[in-house]
């Protein structure tokens, strides 16, 4: 038995998926077994795995069913394989080589831990050009709460462990957080990866590493870019839902944190404006009444102080003063540039 298996899901990825494995093979981290799970793919996918398979005993080619969703795929990989520690890798990104060794350390040093990711440098399809270093949040107790909020931990540098996993229920696709009276839902692709991290985030399971992991490929024909608009539209339900479940086990009643989100640096409209409206005031004080008056807690809130008035001097001056006081991650930068960009067209007409 490997000390970790990762799971590489692939559909017709014969553009990249030699360099993503190989990725993998330059490894400093060599107790590892990869799972390349193909599902259905067409083109020369399955050709390219076997060729490397043929070379490295630890490579395993896995034909998967076309009618299994991408929730499904994963879950094979979780309940197939019994590695410690099970690791994600996407067919079109690159793995840099420390990446395991340092996931591995940090969950074997920190073993109350499920989960941890890190910070990925985004590149074009060639793979010549960055587009620089996406910056995550680090600690687990602010990921308790900006989980409510976007999606912090980005899936393909995730390593996971697998007790932990077993012992929750925790699987892609369902709910294993659940509340008294409030209905399960099911997530089968587009945010899975957000359902799952976010329930195990909430109870403080997660962390992210302050090291960049991988080289995370963004092109015309992946699923952030095709299929973005609904994306983010199940991530926003999936938001209010975690808020209904944990305002529920903490007999609270439940608030909507859906115009204080910002998935994929984009904000729903406010009914109103005003200085710090009591909708955004309310929640604010339920949730330092949930998760503690702590520093992560509060400095996630700092940023969504921020954003609970649209008037645009208004955010600008608040801005301004927030990062005085803090550094500022690349989603909330981006947010920012979103709030201008929007400021931009209507001033446009």
């Amino acid at each position: 038995m490997p000390l970790i298996d990762i799971v590489l899901p692939v559909r017709n990825g014969e553009a990249f998926i030699a360099d993503a494995i190989e990725s993998i093979r330059a490894q400093t981290e060599r107790d590892w077994r990869l799972l390349v799970f193909n599902h259905a793919s067409t083109d020369r996918t399955g050709e390219i795995v076997d060729r490397l398979a043929a070379v490295d005993p630890r490579i395993a080619h896995i034909p998967c069913d076309t009618e299994l969703g991408l929730s499904d795929v994963l879950n094979l990989g979780l309940d197939r394989y019994d590695a410690p520690f099970v690791a994600r890798q996407d067919a079109d990104d690159l793995s840099l080589p420390d990446r395991l060794a340092l996931q591995r350390r940090f969950l074997e040093a920190n073993p109350a831990l499920a989960l941890v990711g890190g910070q990925y440098e985004i590149i074009d399809a060639t793979g010549e050009r960055s587009f620089g270093i996406r910056r995550l949040p680090h600690d687990s107790d602010r990921l308790r709460v900006a989980c409510l909020f976007n999606n912090p931990i980005a899936h393909p540098t995730v390593m996971m462990r697998r007790s932990t996993l077993k012992a929750l229920g925790a699987r892609y696709g369902s709910g294993f957080l659940r509340a008294p009276g409030v209905a399960n839902i099911e997530i089968k692709n587009l945010a899975e990866d957000y359902w799952l991290f976010a329930q195990l985030a909430l109870q403080g399971l997660c962390a992210n590493l302050p090291d960049t992991l991988i080289r995370y490929r963004r092109h015309d024909t992946s699923v952030g870019v095709t299929k973005f608009e609904a994306q983010m539209a199940i991530s926003e339900d999936i938001s209010d839902h975690l808020m209904t479940v944990v305002a529920t086990l903490h007999d609270e009643k439940p608030q909507s944190v859906r115009p204080f989100c910002n998935h994929g640096a984009r904000l729903a409209p406010l009914d109103a404006n005003g200085v710090l409206p009591s909708q955004w005031r309310s929640l604010r004080a339920q949730l330092l009444r949930i998760f503690g008056d702590t520093p992560g807690v509060r400095r996630e809130l700092a940023f969504r102080d921020v954003l609970a008035n649209r008037t645009l001097p208004v955010v600008l001056a608040r801005f301004a003063r927030f990062r005085l006081t803090n550094s500022v991650d690349t989603d909330e930068m981006a947010t920012l540039r979103h709030i201008l960009s929007q400021q931009k067209k209507r001033l446009l007409g």
